[in-house]
């Protein structure tokens, strides 16, 4: 008989639990990769929790092991978790909590080094979503939430060699949109499993266990009996349903939510079907060409009464681009896009000097916002120390964040603002996400892929900044008398 079978019930009993068939198949699971498409709050983090202290008391796995959430709360919770299980097992642990700014990235690190077993004294990590973390790491892996972490792509990458000498990885994420690397995985995964309902896999995709739990197989299980015994409620299963059902705002949030079906639109805050109307063949196209960008901005701002713009800055992975407004009436039409990728500095500032320095039939542009954030700070403060009062350095933080994002989806949604019809600018625009953490902020994250990061709407939304702030920028130059 298994350790498991021996020390499961004793514990369990403790905390007055007793696990759910769908949290045992997990805890069982001994696949080197093990991958769980799983509805909101059932207790996968919970049984995770108890499977990684388990193992390491009872010496089935004395290597260490690192553990990555989405956000700081819910690193929080799984280290209370953690300890609780210690001490139900009475055991003390030696624990340090670090932190630190990487890239201006807030990371936490929780380690809790267990006592002697084996002959090693095993460490349970528990951290915030950094790849630079697992650099250099052994052991197994969690990665909690994955579809919601920043860059997943690169948590990915980072995290899996963290494996390579006999380590388990597991994944365990509520779906957030088609297009997230834990899609990505999970859909690799079944091609191993069935072929022949999934296609056949290529010699890349990730061979794991799939774990499937949405909110109908979880309550099949007894998760309403569970609730019911923690919190003294009596709901029946029908109304658990209902009331998790009340809880989402459309039918897409809660298929997503609680059925494991990805969202078609990927939870975007600017979806295709918002975007469409606002789409015009009068709205200038991206180009690299520095002269194509300045040639479609005099061709389209005829009849605009102010010009102004938005920079986002970007090199290597991302682009720097430049997105000009012209308005005209209620009516913000894109009069260029400038999208430049691997060009250095003196190029983008270039483009930007030429810009600021050209006259747009009789109309000069007002004001320019740029992303100081990361690799803009050197030339934002170059640009503003140039052009003064017309250019304006804009740090990226979360407030900032909300209210560009904020006012690009008002003009959206009012159809103020004319867009491009280019489907790599519309895309870049959906993979925008607002999402809200568990602790309750609002956060606006993209994915980064080959197509940049949100780095066109990003443009955009500097520029309508730009277009508010510039109205003192005009009533400054019409005392000074400077023509615009």
């Amino acid at each position: 008989m298994s350790m498991l079978k021996h020390i499961l019930p004793a514990v369990a009993g403790a905390v007055s639990a007793v696990w759910l068939p769908y949290q045992l198949n997990w805890i069982n699971d001994v696949s080197e990769v093990a991958v769980w498409e799983k509805a909101r709050r059932i207790g996968a983090d919970y049984c995770e929790s108890f499977r990684c202290v388990r193992e390491r008391i009872s010496g089935e796995r004395v290597l260490d092991y690192w553990y990555s959430s989405a956000d700081e709360s819910a690193a929080y919770e799984f280290a209370e978790y953690v300890r609780a299980w210690l001490k139900l097992y009475d055991k003390v642990s030696e624990e340090v909590t670090t932190n630190g700014i990487d890239d201006g990235r807030e990371w936490l690190k929780m380690t809790f080094t267990l006592p002697q077993i084996n002959g090693r004294r095993p460490r349970i990590t528990v951290m915030t979503s950094n790849p630079k973390r697992f650099r250099s790491k052994g052991g197994d892996v969690c990665l909690s939430e994955l579809a919601f972490h920043q860059d997943a792509e690169e948590m990915w990458k980072a995290a899996a060699p963290t494996a390579t000498w006999g380590g388990r990885i597991r994944i365990l994420s509520t779906h957030n949109g088609h297009g997230t690397k834990f899609n990505a995985l999970i859909n690799q995964a079944r091609k191993h499993e069935d072929p022949e309902l999934y296609g056949t896999p290529r010699p890349t995709d990730l061979k794991a266990s799939v774990h499937r739990t949405d909110i109908y197989d979880a309550v099949s299980d007894g998760l309403v009996e569970q609730i019911n015994r923690v919190t003294g409620r009596e709901l029946t299963r029908d109304e658990f349903i209902a009331e998790m059902r009340s809880l989402c705002s459309t039918q897409e949030i809660w298929e997503e939510e609680f059925e494991c079906n990805p969202s078609k639109e990927g939870g975007s805050y600017f979806p295709h079907a918002l975007l469409r109307p606002c789409v015009t063949d009068r709205a200038a196209k991206p180009t690299e060409d520095l002269d194509t960008f300045i040639a479609d901005i005099k061709l389209r701002s005829k009849g605009s009464i102010k010009l102004s713009a938005g920079c986002d800055v970007g090199r290597r992975k991302d682009r720097f681009v430049i997105w000009v407004w012209g308005r005209n009436g209620t009516k913000r039409i894109c009069l260029g896009m400038l999208v430049l990728q691997n060009k250095p500095f003196d190029v983008m500032e270039h483009a930007i000097n030429t810009l600021m320095n050209t006259s747009f039939n009789g109309v000069r542009l007002t004001r320019i916002s740029i992303d100081e954030t990361g690799l803009g700070m050197q030339l934002a403060e170059r640009m503003v120390k140039k052009h003064r009062s017309r250019c304006e350095a804009v740090s990226m933080t979360n407030a900032v964040k909300e209210d560009m994002f904020t006012r690009l989806r008002a003009g959206v949604e009012e159809i103020t603002v004319e867009l491009p019809n280019d489907d790599e600018t519309l895309r870049d625009f959906g993979s925008i996400r607002k999402e809200v953490t568990i602790a309750g902020n609002i956060r606006y994250s993209a994915a980064s892929n080959e197509h940049g990061h949100a780095d066109r709407a990003t443009a955009a939304a500097l520029g309508l900044i730009a277009d508010e702030s510039a109205k003192s920028v005009m009533k400054s130059y019409s005392i000074a008398g400077e023509g615009l």
